[in-house]
């Protein structure tokens, strides 16, 4: 073989060689980061721990589908509450928040929503144990009963519709289940929790008993949504057109009927 021959060979190698370094390093570059969802456990059906000590629900289910449309690894971040959640968001520590948050015009002054789930809300149901006042129509007439202590829990769109209501006298809880057991011990009164949860208390606890009062014009909500913070706009158009996707091909219907929706 001519030393032009070999020359030219080797020129060959070095090119091809170069260029598949150029490959696998561009593609270590544009391989995407997990993204990181806030979550808490202990809001059955939309997220909660099976006997194995994993999440399951609604959201998760939800958010894997997700993260196959965004091609991304998904990964859980558990945050305990819902302020702890909020906060999480706001310190960028979560790219979002996936936990059947209600969408209210007050939350999306602070941050974008994503619709994935839920109809309009106008009424809210309060929970009591065993007994519910009589003449009990609306939010106000709480106020008039002597004594009285609504519990809620701290950062939740229940939180900002009872502090409407100054008169109210307010005890705050990180969660729901803590709430129950108030109730149950003569703690408070009542509270306010999201619709969608509320059978799955009544069924773990038949002495729950609900009555729906209707809310106030502006604290009306808007169904469930992914919370994104607001400097990413780009990310909540990815995730926007992934959900309406995840919709048209059925799958939130799926999720519903598989979670008893």
């Amino acid at each position: 073989m001519g030393y032009l021959v070999k020359k030219k060979l080797l020129a060959l190698f070095v090119i091809i060689l170069f260029s598949a370094n150029v490959a696998i390093v561009a593609s270590e570059e544009t391989k995407l980061s997990p993204i990181i969802i806030g979550t808490t456990s202990g809001y059955a059906p939309y997220v909660s721990l099976n006997t194995e000590g994993q999440y399951e629900g609604f959201d998760i289910d939800l958010s894997r589908f997700l993260g196959e449309k965004l091609k991304r690894e998904v990964v859980f971040k558990d945050f305990g509450s819902m302020p702890g959640l909020l906060l999480a968001l706001k310190q960028k520590r979560v790219d979002m928040v996936i936990w059947a948050i209600s969408i209210t015009k007050d939350r999306m002054e602070k941050m974008d929503f994503v619709y994935y789930q839920g109809a309009i809300i106008e009424t809210t149901p309060f929970l009591f144990w065993k007994q519910i006042p009589p003449g009990l129509e609306t939010i106000n007439d709480l106020e008039k009963i002597p004594n009285s202590v609504v519990c809620v829990e701290a950062g939740s769109a229940q939180e900002d519709l009872l502090k409407s209501f100054p008169n109210l006298k307010l005890k705050y809880a990180d969660k729901v289940l803590d709430i129950i057991m108030d109730l149950r011990y003569g703690k408070c009164l009542t509270t306010t929790v999201d619709p969608g949860v509320v059978p799955g208390y009544v069924k773990k606890h038949p002495e729950l008993k609900v009555v729906e009062l209707p809310l106030p014009e502006h604290q009306k909500m808007f169904g469930n949504g992914i919370a994104i913070d607001k400097s990413n706009s780009e990310l909540t158009e990815k995730v926007r057109v992934a959900i309406a996707q995840l919709t048209s091909e059925g799958k939130i219907a799926e999720l519903e009927k598989k979670w008893n929706m």
